[in-house]
């Protein structure tokens, strides 16, 4: 989904607690709500667009863009992650600021510490003070604040400290003028009362395990299966942050163009991952990862048709993995390291990590991305080319799809005699009966795909497949879910329970 279309969904969602339109550009104004914004859960600013959503242009857009982000830097005390960028809508100019909640509240503009109150910006009370003050000492406690005892700044890649501080400079991402690292690494707070943090040794440190072994990333690439027991490849990448990241990337570009065999067309299909979904995943999973424990751990598991990144931590809370495949708010669980990266412009502007590795999964013909959390951690799947999505193999028996399984047969069984004895439909031939059956799988392994996607996956005509989800819906055995643009299908829980 491109930015224009995003920012729209926006505008028709209307002014709230976490989006705020200004036809105009007033500094002071835009900083109050910023600054109201980051003592909350995060917020965006539409400079160019009236209540009522139309839009009104910006002119000199870039120019005033970037006097803007100049001034909120500078404003706004303590400094935070501000993105600020002009946008075209219908070819007119409007500019976006966007920030995270803030992970050292409470922020002050002016002398003055304001909160969101609905759809206003107020004056912080006595009360919203205290709570700030609290959230912060939390977040003082944060694993990333504690100090790494033993670690000098001889530990530590000057160099790279170096360029990401010029880096950071460049993008306009920072309000740090200087050039001394002690002092960039004490405004980050990343070196506190005379020691380095364990975000500082994530980050920079030259040699990270020594303190934080938990910071390798594990690569294993199979030859076969995810059952075969022959390895390409078994390796643990050691190294900070940005060390590992530039390794795993080096990886992926040389991955090349991978065949699978696909059963049912009997020929072979060559494809390739999108190389920048596969970095984004990446540079996102050691941004959010868990760091804490010293049993938690990031590993890549690379098959012949997939690529698996898992990850031992878990989604934030209030973020779903359904939220993953629309536009949502950014959840950093390490505020500190998350800031860094963005200061070096690796971090979408929009926030929309997931999004674009969806978008470019669709654009290399593969299946969409999936992502679970469970037990052991989160994981994100990138899958092999959409033909392969679902085995069209007759059987003798039903003619249906070997991928669909006995509880996706007995349940769209039992809801297509349900619902012609409620007379919700009309009896349904065998042939509609095997399509319910492989589009009603392509949903439960596809959550929130859209009618584009299962036309595509199925080699259907669109107004076939409206026919085919008109009836699966009408019995209740899906359902659609989010904005008629953005949102997608997804099984019914009475259908869940008749696939436990």
């Amino acid at each position: 989904m491109k930015n224009e279309q995003l920012i729209k969904n926006l505008i028709q969602q209307g002014e709230s607690d976490q989006l705020e339109f200004k036809e105009v550009v007033r500094k002071e104004e835009i900083a109050k709500s910023l600054c109201a914004f980051l003592n909350g859960d995060g917020g965006t600013v539409l400079i160019g667009v009236q209540v009522n959503g139309e839009i009104r242009e910006i002119k000199d857009a870039d120019k005033k863009a970037i006097e803007l982000k100049q001034y909120l830097l500078g404003s706004i005390i303590p400094e935070a992650p501000i993105t600020v960028s002009v946008e075209s809508i219908d070819e007119k100019n409007i500019i976006l600021v966007k920030v995270w909640n803030g992970s050292k509240p409470p922020y002050v503009f002016d002398g003055t510490i304001y909160f969101r109150k609905g759809f206003q910006t107020e004056k912080a009370k006595p009360e919203d003070i205290s709570k700030l003050i609290i959230s912060r000492q939390k977040n003082e406690l944060h694993w990333e604040r504690q100090l790494t005892l033993g670690v000098e700044i001889t530990d530590l890649d000057l160099k790279l400290i170096e360029s990401v501080l010029v880096e950071s400079q460049k993008n306009l991402r920072g309000s740090f003028k200087g050039d001394d690292i002690l002092e960039f690494l004490s405004h980050y707070g990343l070196y506190l009362n005379g020691a380095f943090t364990n975000a500082c040794v994530v980050l920079f440190a030259k040699n990270p395990t020594r303190y934080i072994p938990q910071v390798r990333v594990r690569l294993t690439e199979y030859a076969e299966g995810k059952t075969g027991n022959r390895l390409l490849r078994d390796e643990l990448f050691e190294g900070n942050l940005f060390d590992i990241k530039d390794k795993l990337e080096r990886y992926v570009n040389g991955l090349g163009i991978r065949s699978v065999f696909s059963e049912n067309q009997w020929k072979r299909i060559d494809f390739k991952f999108p190389v920048k979904a596969l970095q984004e995943g990446i540079i996102n999973t050691l941004m959010h990862r868990d760091y804490s424990s010293p049993s938690s751990g990031v590993s890549i598991s690379v098959y012949s048709d997939s690529f698996v990144i898992s990850n031992s931590g878990h989604l934030p809370d209030g973020l779903t993995e359904r939220d993953l495949k629309t536009s949502h708010r950014s959840h950093p669980v390490n505020p500190d390291i998350a800031h860094v990266v963005f200061l070096t412009g690796l971090i979408d502007k929009l926030g929309r990590g997931t999004l674009k590795v969806i978008e470019e999964c669709n654009l290399a013909g593969l299946k969409i991305p999936g992502w679970k959390d469970t037990t052991d951690g989160v994981t994100l799947t990138f899958n092999g080319p959409k033909a392969l999505s679902i085995k069209k193999e007759n059987t003798k028996n039903d003619g249906v799809s070997d991928g669909v399984n006995d509880g996706v047969n007995d349940g769209v069984s039992d809801f297509i005699n349900d619902g012609i004895s409620d007379g919700v439909i009309n009896s349904v031939s065998d042939g509609v009966k095997k399509e319910l059956l492989i589009i009603v799988h392509l949903i439960n392994d596809n959550p929130g795909i859209n009618t584009k996607l299962i036309a595509e996956s199925t080699n259907k005509p669109k107004p076939t497949i409206e026919r085919y989800i008109r009836i699966a819906k009408e019995t209740k055995m899906i359902d659609f879910q989010g904005s008629s643009k953005t949102g997608g299908y997804y099984v019914t829980e009475k259908m869940k329970e008749k696939l436990k």
